[in-house]
């Protein structure tokens, strides 16, 4: 992976996560905005015949989401199926074989930047490859396998229901996104650290608390199950991303 895939892709990847922490729904301003800010960042990039084909990528994908954010069938799997297709397509335009880089202007100007503050160091180095990488990954983690978690509960019909009805608890299901995003976070970093320990403790920590509420069947497995497979998929992300930077 280039520097500049990685730039952008984690530019995308933050503006998925945006629209995931917004309530569900057609929104045409917050995909339009979500769009506009990935085709400005476009303009970074030096010119380029391939430029072109990157934009038409920004704006044939955002205008899928939106399109399958109407239909309202397989929310999550869909997401999910589109961003991976997304990322995909701009690593081939990003790719060394296109050679999509930044404007010359704009790398001078990153390095210059980093005399005018005092945290010289924390800015270059965080404008690095690696750091780069370790965006990557920890974005993924948080914001495509919330999409795979929630992907699992929709084909398993696993739900949190409010007591009184069958209806599926907005709110429970919302706040259960929210600390599962934390979750994969931590464990994610954990693991990038090599701290396997803590994060067999996290999850310790969190069946006992599931087991001490002594919730209804389907809630406990909706909760076992998203804390299993969080777990599961954030070492996988974060082995992954170790694997990149030794290899």
């Amino acid at each position: 992976m280039t520097f500049a895939f990685l730039f952008f892709a984690n530019l995308v990847l933050i503006t998925r996560l945006c629209c995931q922490l917004q309530p569900s729904g057609v929104h045409w301003g917050r995909w339009g905005t979500k769009m506009g800010i990935e085709l400005a960042a476009l303009a970074l990039f030096e010119w380029h015949s391939w430029l072109l084909a990157a934009a038409a990528t920004v704006i044939v994908m955002n205008v899928a989401g939106v399109l399958w954010e109407a239909l309202g069938w397989r929310r999550n799997t869909g997401h999910l199926a589109l961003g991976i297709l997304y990322l995909l397509t701009l690593s081939v335009w990003f790719s060394p074989m296109f050679g999509l880089k930044f404007w010359p202007v704009i790398e001078q100007a990153a390095t210059a930047a980093g005399r005018w503050t005092a945290f010289e160091v924390i800015f270059h180095s965080s404008l690095t490859y690696r750091a780069m990488l370790t965006l990557f990954g920890l974005l993924v983690a948080m914001s495509e396998m919330n999409l795979a978690v929630r992907a699992v509960f929709d084909g398993l019909d696993l739900q949190p229901r409010m007591a009184e009805s069958e209806e599926v608890d907005v709110v429970a299901y919302d706040r259960g996104r929210i600390i599962g995003f934390l979750e994969r976070a931590l464990a994610y970093l954990f693991v990038l650290a090599g701290n396997y320990l803590v994060v067999g403790l996290l999850l310790i920590a969190k069946v006992m608390i599931y087991n001490r509420r002594n919730e209804d069947r389907v809630t406990a497995e909706y909760g076992l199950i998203g804390t299993l497979l969080s777990a599961i998929l954030s070492i996988a992300v974060a082995e992954l991303v170790k694997y990149l930077m030794t290899g």
